[in-house]
């Protein structure tokens, strides 16, 4: 019997959304109303769409990148090691952190981090005090021929709201190189010990520079 997990959160609107200074907060709405016309129940959603367990692709960082319509479902499937690193408020990511389990890691396509940063979803330290990789992992990451990358927080770069935000260079960097990036995963607490074979498929809106995702993983 194949055993699988599910790496999504539930978007509602509970959940946290991007929280960036001086500009109004894009929070999660889900209207429904009945269509007298045909008798059934309709929804109306509005959303960010860099919230919740999402993909990144290369456009929402790269000038001329490809946006997610424009990727192949092939490209958002494969193996996968999950790591369990256990980081605290602002605590760095390093190659050190990845590069002890580097016999892992290789020959996946896909690696997804566990700081238990899950554990603070829908408090405000989850949007400004995750913890985020240093700079250095990101060659790491390509020399490693990752075509991945997914965490259990809001991005790779440190938060906005912290003094350790000095642009988006991880992002710019695994994206220009054809590193996806997976941000607010869940449920990877009781994956760690597994090889698994990972899904990730976005909503195919065509021109988006990111996407919902569903995320899910069979154990090999």
């Amino acid at each position: 019997m194949t055993t699988w997990f599910d790496f999504s959160h539930y978007f509602d609107k509970t959940m946290p959304v991007p929280d960036w200074p001086n500009v109004e907060r894009q929070e999660f709405t889900l209207k429904t109303f009945f269509l007298e016309l045909n008798g059934g129940t309709q929804n109306y959603l509005s959303m960010n769409l860099h919230s919740g367990t999402h993909l990144d692709a290369p456009s929402h960082f790269v000038q001329g990148g490809r946006s997610i319509d424009q990727l192949d479902f092939t490209e958002m499937m494969g193996e996968c090691t999950v790591l369990d690193l256990n980081k605290g408020p602002l605590e760095p990511i390093t190659v050190s952190d990845l590069s002890s389990h580097e016999e892992r890691i290789k020959g996946k396509q896909i690696l997804f981090l566990r700081t238990g940063w899950e554990d603070k979803w829908g408090t405000k330290a989850y949007e400004s005090e995750y913890p985020f990789l240093t700079n250095e992992t990101a060659p790491y990451l390509i020399n490693l021929g990752i075509k991945i990358i997914g965490l259990d927080t809001p991005g790779p770069d440190a938060p906005l709201r912290s003094p350790f935000r000095k642009g988006s260079p991880l992002h710019k960097e695994l994206l220009s190189n054809g590193i996806l990036i997976i941000e607010n995963l869940a449920n990877l607490r009781a994956a760690v010990t597994f090889d698994l074979f990972v899904y990730a498929y976005p909503i195919n809106i065509k021109g988006a520079t990111g996407s919902p995702a569903r995320v899910i993983a069979r154990v090999i």
